[in-house]
């Protein structure tokens, strides 16, 4: 009976023991983004008043990975290939998910930084944070270049026990007070804290990180699924998981513990801006009388960005490369798909850490992020309504989901003040935009268009008509520290794909000359004249690209690329914007918002298009005879 009893008891820790790794792997990626700067900020603002958000923020995320986790443990597939199945456009999750995992590299970039200052206040004389960066980047890719998990998770369970004592060191030098703690579990809504709330929330526990759970728990279970394969292993799966975001909880409670001592930025305006070297100053002064305190706080700091970037490269290529392989059928193996997709978050590393300013690169990216994890809540509770019973999640598990969800998306819309200072504004100007394009829909010279049957006067008309359009998106632009945040792009982009790249070049012009000549706006002035031409040429060489065939999705695309090249190059190469931190402002402050309002105009403008029952790609399917002499001499 004893016998029996120990072989149970052998039997069910192994089934716990054995899913532990990838809530591992999940908290060191987490913890590189859990706000070290918001914490200690709160902190000194708010002491501990705030610490029930982090409770609740780690519980709705808790319930987020659970719900990847049941999909993925019964589907046998990870969340990113049940992205392939969410009704709309082809692939557009995948699309997405892809887009901001490259675009998160600059925010690595930041973090590699951040840990590279670490290690040189615990080294002074190396007076080279970028050759730290860079001997740290290689180590990472050497760990990475084999695609082994094994390796991987070797490798972080070491970090996590250097980590851990680290942590057991400060909890037991560190003059930490439960009993202050106490109150702050209880929800109270201090005054002015509104937005420490929502940056709080944002950074526990981090956002999209959290979709690499289902690789790695992938590549844990290998081939088991099912639900039987569920029922056995959700507990184990669980416990992974509460170790995970406890880790985090208390990584992000300990920052909030040096703002409580005594920090200085106390004295600062709540988000005003506060240098890296400022941060680190600050904190190494309140730890200074703790024996070896200053050298375990930076070695502490710099493992948890080393394994951030660790496994969120790790994470984000073998996602990248399971929506290419699921999604677009690639030819090569997915350890080479693997590889490449490393150099290339090689290459954006490297230029971010060129460019510096680390806290505004993790910053700048994290916004954009804020948006689409919301968005992503709402998938995860699509996929997992699509379970059989008796799998399917309950009704407390659906409740916590929608309400966190909805939550998350209207704080990363007020957040992101762009978008509810300038992309609402500029999208209500769009119903002139509109009405003027489904006034020209009706006309002979738009059927003409779209029929690819004009002659040069018609083309004269098309490109003064949306020339018009770019000037009126100027002309009703918002000013904002002086550049003027606008739809003049839109124009040129509509011109271009009915009418092709000289078009839409001729009606750029017309909205160039207009902005080039607005008094007081000179430093952005020949960017912005340049960029709007590149819009129309761009659109029309994109539409030849898929011959006419602009879906929304490849709208949205089309519009992310042209202000893209707007916003990183042109603006860049043509403006007179003083230093980096002036130009991430313009950034944060117009990218989404004309991103947005565009996108619309296109929606809007393909809607149009169907409702009068035309289609682009009628021009790219007529035969050299049945097109005029004209516009078959013009192409030869």
């Amino acid at each position: 009976m004893t016998g029996k009893i120990r072989h149970n008891i052998k039997y069910r820790a192994h089934d716990y023991i054995r899913f532990l790794g990838p809530g591992l792997l999940l908290a060191v990626a987490a913890a590189g983004e859990s706000g070290i700067a918001e914490a200690v900020e709160i902190g000194a603002h708010f002491g501990y008043a705030l610490i029930w958000v982090i409770a609740i923020t780690l519980i709705y995320k808790f319930a987020f990975v659970n719900g990847i986790a049941r999909y993925t443990m019964i589907t046998g597939k990870t969340i990113f290939q049940g992205l392939i199945s969410i009704p709309g456009p082809k692939n557009w999750g995948g699309i997405l998910v892809m887009a901001i995992y490259f675009l998160e590299m600059f925010a690595f970039a930041g973090m590699l930084l951040l840990g590279g200052i670490f290690i040189d206040y615990i080294i002074p004389g190396i007076n080279s944070t970028e050759m730290i960066v860079f001997i740290s980047l290689s180590a990472i890719l050497i760990l990475l270049w084999k695609e082994s998990y094994e390796r991987l998770e070797h490798t972080i369970v070491a970090i996590a026990l250097l980590l851990f004592i680290g942590i057991a060191f400060s909890l037991t030098q560190f003059p930490i007070s439960l009993s202050a703690m106490i109150p702050g579990l209880v929800p109270h809504i201090p005054p002015s804290s509104l937005l420490s709330i929502m940056a709080l929330m944002g950074a526990v526990g981090s956002s999209l990180n959290l979709l690499l759970y289902s690789i790695w728990l992938k590549e844990k279970i290998g081939d088991e699924k099912g639900p039987a394969f569920y029922r056995k292993a959700i507990q184990g799966v669980n416990l992974d998981l509460i170790i995970a975001f406890l880790f985090v909880g208390i990584i992000t409670v300990l920052f909030i513990s040096l703002g409580v001592t005594g920090f200085s930025i106390s004295y600062l305006e709540h988000g005003e801006v506060f240098s890296v070297d400022a941060l680190i100053a600050q904190v190494l002064y309140v730890i200074s009388s703790i024996p070896y305190g200053p050298q375990t706080f930076l070695a502490t700091g710099y493992l948890i960005m080393f394994g951030a970037v660790l496994t969120g490269m790790d994470g984000r290529a073998r996602a990248i490369s399971e929506v290419l392989h699921t999604g677009y059928a690639m030819k090569w193996d997915e350890r080479t798909t693997f590889r490449l997709i490393l150099l290339l978050f090689t290459m954006i590393i490297v230029s971010g850490v060129l460019i510096g300013q680390p806290m505004m690169l993790v910053h700048g990216v994290s916004a954009i992020a804020s948006v689409f994890f919301a968005v992503m809540g709402f998938i995860i509770i699509y996929l997992n309504m699509e379970i059989k019973e008796p799998e399917r999640p309950n009704r407390l598990w659906t409740a916590v989901m929608t309400i966190g969800s909805l939550i998350f998306l209207m704080m990363a819309l007020f957040m992101e003040e762009g978008i509810i200072m300038f992309g609402i504004p500029l999208a209500e100007r769009m119903i002139v935009v509109a009405f003027v394009v489904l006034i020209f829909a009706g006309t002979t010279l738009f059927r003409d268009l779209i029929q690819g049957n004009t002659t040069w006067i018609d083309r004269f008309w098309t490109a003064l008509i949306f020339g018009a359009l770019s000037i009126y998106g100027t002309f009703r632009g918002i000013p904002f520290e002086g550049v003027i945040i606008n739809f003049r792009d839109l124009g040129p982009i509509l011109a271009g794909i009915v009418g092709g790249p000289v078009i839409g070049a001729a009606a750029g012009i017309i909205g160039a000359v207009y902005r080039y000549q607005i008094p007081g706006m000179e430093k952005t002035a020949l960017a912005c004249a340049i960029a709007t031409i590149v819009a129309g040429i761009v659109a029309g060489f994109f539409t030849r690209m898929f011959r006419g065939d602009i879906t929304y999705l490849r709208g949205f695309i089309l519009i992310a690329i042209v202000e893209a090249i707007h916003i990183f190059i042109i603006v860049p190469l043509f403006s007179d914007i003083g230093t980096f931190a002036d130009f991430m402002i313009i950034v944060r402050a117009t990218l989404l918002p004309m991103i947005f309002a565009n996108t619309l105009g296109v929606i809007l403008f393909c809607y149009i298009i169907q409702m009068k029952g035309y289609s682009l790609t009628t021009r790219f399917t007529k035969t050299p005879e049945e097109k005029p002499l004209q516009e078959t001499e013009g192409e030869q």
